[in-house]
Formats: structure tokens, C-alpha cells, sequence
């Protein structure tokens, strides 16, 4: 199969590509550019927490696709990243532990032949010596125009140039200014982000002024919406709309961050287009120029999507990242203790489960803590019965979260869940329907261990919140605790600005996963009764079991969100020959 879709390509390459003519006044010529973004460490098809290979995502898979689209355009196509490469999956985590080694997204990129990056905030998740490290390591740029050290200079490049079918193309690339409160440990003092859109301005105009034809930005933020973060200190986080439509220059914009995925979407007259994250699609954009005179002209663009089920993984890249690979399985498969009984957290964003307890009670035990927050990131995770290992715990808390104690009042405490339960959509009737809100990811539902409450989804958003006590009193806006929270968090991330200004009273700069691993081996056996307490709930009951139900169900294909002249994603068949690249 996959040798008669080679062949089909190729065949429909000659339609175009006589190398004789190539670039000659008149003749058209196709820039073929390739994206991925938010690959998150997934560079082998294979899942760290299962340990089995995966079928529909994985770098290595869709550097097999890379391989077809160069063989049928030769030297005509532009590969580049939209950032958030370092961190997410067990072989970034432990490529971060093994500063020796050769870092493996740097080598699986090498092989792939990338032509750029875009820096993304996960980038800084290890501190700047780890991302350093790693762009050292790369054969292409890393670029951030908007990322600049205390003295004024530019942290990255702001743009590159290359060259394709006779075509100078310049490729732009920008972070997200979210991580001025994202990674502040990591940034403060040593490097900031800057708003996305002035900076942006000046690259393109730069890479214009430098003889750039065709301009491709590589944005690492989502398409549009409210950001996370305070706008005032950090600038928006999703605005890669804005960029098509206020600077002008722009060609093609690939864009990342928001885990979505578009084919298609125009705006402006820039063509805009967002793989799926962890490396589950690769955006294609076919950009055809003409020669008129002594400039190149753009006269068609379009855009679409290669799945990365279908494609047998790259050799190369396999190679590339063996000694990763194995280090991260071996890691992940240690055994770190043993329970009696089966933990799961199906249920953990409905009422207290011990599962998400256990996290609750360690975070709070580490300061003395009145309180304790976390999410409950992943309903599929679980541990037990039998052994415990790192691999299961690394899916019950799968970010690189620090610990830190902050000081809040009864007010913040009570519009803290409350915002909280606005994760949950609500049509009210004799048999309710909840959803959870499509634009509030999971891992933005907190609980807090410590106080007791009840989400009452019969009541509207914002007033939910009901029977809020702690240590058996009722609490008053007046009331003073401490609350063990995470990094990300306690910057206001996720939406939670009324934590944004509480005191840090300590900052353990100490991974809340490490801290998990080391109970689980310090207890050696985990009794689930320990960790039973039941000290929040949603009511009305069977709105609890409507939650349940709706978080529960087999997961579908979300709609590609649109914007203007927007097209969806093509269907996910995964057979490369759905491309219309002749």
C-alpha cells in the first residue's frame, strides 16, 4: 500500500515539477509547507503509561509522511514546529534527569531535517539551561521574537530564510507571553516575553527587508478567546487571528498551543492552520507563486491535514531516540510500592475519590497546609491492584508542577471553586443533561482537600458553591488559610486570577510528582480507606450521575473550531492519497 501511494505522489509531482523550467518567468511554482506543533515528547508511537505501541499519533509516523511529500516535491518543502516540544510525555521527563545525553527531540528533529521551531511555553518547563541544551543540540533554529534577555538582546533568532523551488522563504517564529507567569521561577531576571503582535510586526518586516518572498509565521498561541493570564502583565495568550489580521506581510500562519486542530482558515488573506497535538496530524499547505518579472508572487494557497494513523514510523527517528526510548520505558515500569485494592478516578471530578485524596493529603502534609488543590487530570488514570508504578502515578499527575504555599482569604476560597465548578454545563429538566464546558479543559476542574462544600448544579454558574466548611465551621469571607497549590496555579493559570495576588509564603521548587513518588515508596503499601474521606460532592444526585455519564462516554472526534472562511479538518481516514498536493 504504501508503495503505490509513493508512487501516486510522485507521479502527480511530475504534473509541476520539470527541474528545467523550475522558477522560470511565468511558471508556477508549489512551496509545500509541513507543521507540526505541541508534540509534547511524543516521538515514538508508543504510550509510556500502557507501554504499547499507539496507532494514531507519534512524530515518528508522520516523519514517514514528511519522507512521501519530499520525495514527491523535491526540494520544495518547508518543515517547521510550532512549539511545545520539551515536556509532556516520560522520555522528555527523563531527558530532563540525563543532562549527559543527546537531548531526544533535538535528534528526532535532526533526522526529520526540520527547518524551524517556534519556542513554546513548555519550552521553559525545565528551566533555561535544559531548553538551551536542547537548541545547542538542533541542526535548525529555534526562533521567539518576542523572547528577550535583560540587557535588550533577543533570546532566540526572530526569523530564518531558506530557499525553495528558487523561492526565498522566511519563517517567523513567536512564544507565548503566558510564561512570564507560567515559569516565572525559571524566567525572572534571566529572560521575558514580550506581546506576541509588535514583535511580530518587526520580524516580518525584518525578514521582508532581508529578501524573504514567501513568509511563514510559526505562532505558539492559540487562534482566538480569553487567556488564562492577566493580559496587562503578560499580553494575550490567543491571538494568532489578530496577527493575520494586523500584521501585515504574513502568508501562512501556523499556530499551536490550544490543542485544537484546523485544516483550512483564512483571515485576512492569510492562511492559517493547526495540526493536532502530540503529533496526531501534520498540516500541509501547498502555497503556489508565480514568477513576474524579477519577484515571486502568491496567487493560490490552501491547506490541509495528513493523520498520522497509516504511517509506518521512520527508521530514522526510531533510531534517533532508542536510548531515549528505553530509558523512559525502564523509568516508567519501576515499581514504586503495592495496594490491595483497584484506585480509579473515573469518578473523581463528580465527588472525593482516594485517588485524587492521596495527591490532596501529600501536597498538604508537605507545609502543614489548611488546604490543598489539585486537578483530577486524567479520568483513565488508576493505580492498583498489586504493584504501583512510576508510569501509573506519572498518568494521576502528568505535568512538572512545583508545590508552593500561598496565603488566601474565605472570599478567594469561595470564588476559587467556584470557578472551578464552572467547568460544568448545565440543562436543567427531569432527566438533566451536564456536559463539561468545551472551552475549560479537565485539568482546569480543581479540588480542594481540606474544606468540605458541594457543587449544586441545579443553581447558575457562579453561585454553585453551598455548605462551605473548614475544619467543621462555616467560612467567612474574612477567613484566613494556607493553601498548598502548584506553580501554574498560583500564577492564576487556568483561569484562576483570584490566586494571582495571594502571598507565597513558601516555593519548594520541588516537582509535586517527585513528592507523590517518594510517599508511594516511603509507605511502601497503599491502604485505599486511608484516603476514603468524602468531603465534597455535586448534588442534585442526579445531576451527579448525569456528570458522570457525559465525562464518562467513549470519546468523540471534536469539531474543528471555525473562524472566518474556516474549513474542518478532512475526515481522519489516515490514507495519505486524501491529499490534493499536484
Amino acid at each position: 500500500m504504501l508503495t503505490s501511494i509513493r508512487a501516486a505522489l510522485l507521479a502527480s509531482a511530475v504534473v509541476i515539477t520539470a527541474p528545467a523550467a523550475l522558477g522560470a518567468q511565468g511558471i508556477p511554482v508549489d512551496v509545500i509547507i509541513a507543521a507540526t506543533t505541541d508534540v509534547h515528547g511524543r516521538l515514538r508511537a508508543w504510550d509510556y503509561f500502557a507501554d504499547t505501541a499507539e496507532t494514531t499519533r507519534g512524530l515518528a509516523r508522520l516523519a514517514t509522511a514528511v519522507d512521501s511529500l519530499r520525495a514527491a516535491h523535491p526540494g520544495r518543502v518547508v518543515l517547521v514546529d510550532g512549539g511545545d516540544l520539551l515536556q509532556g510525555n516520560p522520555m522528555t521527563y527523563q531527558a530532563s534527569r540525563t543532562p549527559e545525553r543527546p537531548h531526544p527531540v533535538s535528534a528526532a528533529m535532526n533526522a526529520m531535517r526540520y527547518d524551524a521551531a517556534a519556542v513554546g511555553n513548555h519550552e521553559f518547563n525545565y528551566g533555561l539551561p535544559l531548553l538551551e541544551r536542547a537548541v545547542a543540540q538542533a541542526r535548525f533554529p529555534f526562533l521567539a521574537a518576542n523572547a528577550r534577555r535583560p540587557n535588550g538582546a533577543r533570546a532566540f533568532p526572530a526569523f530564518t530564510l531558506i530557499e525553495r523551488g528558487g523561492v526565498k522563504v522566511g519563517i517567523v517564529g513567536v512564544t507565548n507571553p503566558g510564561s512570564n507567569v507560567w515559569d516565572r521561577g525559571h524566567l525572572r531576571g534571566r529572560l521575558a516575553v514580550s506581546r506576541i503582535i509588535p514583535e511580530a510586526r518587526v520580524a516580518v518586516d525584518s525578514a521582508r527587508a532581508a529578501g524573504a518572498e514567501l513568509v511563514i509565521a510559526v505562532v505558539h498561541a492559540g487562534l482566538s478567546g480569553p487567556s488564562s493570564v492577566d493580559t496587562s502583565v503578560a499580553g494575550g495568550e490567543n491571538v494568532a487571528a489578530d496577527v493575520a489580521r494586523e500584521v501585515p506581510g504574513i502568508d501562512v500562519i501556523v499556530y499551536g498551543h490550544s490543542h485544537r486542530e484546523v485544516a483550512d482558515t483564512t483571515i485576512n488573506g492569510v492562511l492559517l492552520m493547526q495540526p493536532r497535538q502530540w503529533a496526531g496530524s501534520l498540516a500541509v499547505a501547498t502555497v503556489r507563486l508565480q514568477n513576474r518579472g524579477s519577484a515571486w508572487h502568491v496567487i493560490e494557497k490552501r491547506g490541509q491535514l495528513i493523520r498520522a494513523r497509516g504511517w509506518p514510523e521512520s527508521p530514522a527517528v526510531v533510531a534517533s531516540v532508542a536510548a531515549a526510548h528505553d530509558a523512559a520505558r525502564a523509568a516508567t515500569l519501576r515499581t514504586l510500592g503495592s495496594t490491595g485494592a483497584a484506585w480509579r478516578a473515573d469518578s473523581a471530578r463528580t465527588h472525593s475519590t482516594p485517588l485524587v485524596n492521596f495527591v490532596l493529603d501529600v501536597q498538604r502534609r508537605v507545609f502543614n497546609a489548611d488546604l490543598s488543590s489539585t486537578a483530577a487530570f486524567d479520568l483513565g488514570a488508576s493505580i492498583g491492584p498489586d504493584k504501583i508504578t512510576v508510569a501509573q502515578l506519572a498518568r494521576l499527575y502528568p505535568y512538572e508542577n512545583t508545590l508552593q504555599l500561598v496565603k488566601i482569604s474565605g472570599a478567594v476560597l469561595r470564588a476559587y471553586l467556584e470557578q472551578s465548578a464552572r467547568y460544568f454545563v448545565v440543562r436543567p429538566g427531569a432527566e438533566p443533561v451536564v456536559s463539561a464546558d468545551p472551552e475549560i479543559p479537565g485539568y482546569n476542574f480543581d479540588i480542594i482537600g481540606g474544606a468540605e462544600y458541594v457543587i449544586d448544579l441545579s443553581r447558575p454558574a457562579g453561585d454553585r458553591i453551598t455548605s462551605l466548611r473548614v475544619k467543621g465551621r462555616a467560612v467567612a469571607p474574612t477567613d484566613s488559610f494556607t493553601l498548598a497549590v502548584n506553580n501554574y496555579r498560583a500564577g492564576g493559570g487556568g483561569g484562576y486570577g483570584m490566586l494571582r495576588s495571594a502571598p507565597v509564603l513558601r516555593d519548594t521548587q520541588v516537582e509535586i510528582r517527585d513528592l507523590l513518588n517518594a510517599e508511594v515508596e516511603r509507605r511502601k503499601t497503599l491502604d485505599a480507606a486511608a484516603f476514603a474521606d468524602r468531603h465534597w460532592r455535586i448534588e442534585p444526585a442526579a445531576y451527579a450521575a448525569a456528570a458522570y455519564r457525559a465525562l464518562n462516554a467513549p470519546p468523540g472526534r471534536p469539531a474543528a473550531p471555525r473562524a472566518e472562511n474556516a474549513r474542518p479538518a478532512a475526515a481522519p481516514t489516515g490514507r495519505p492519497t486524501t491529499l490534493r498536493i499536484i
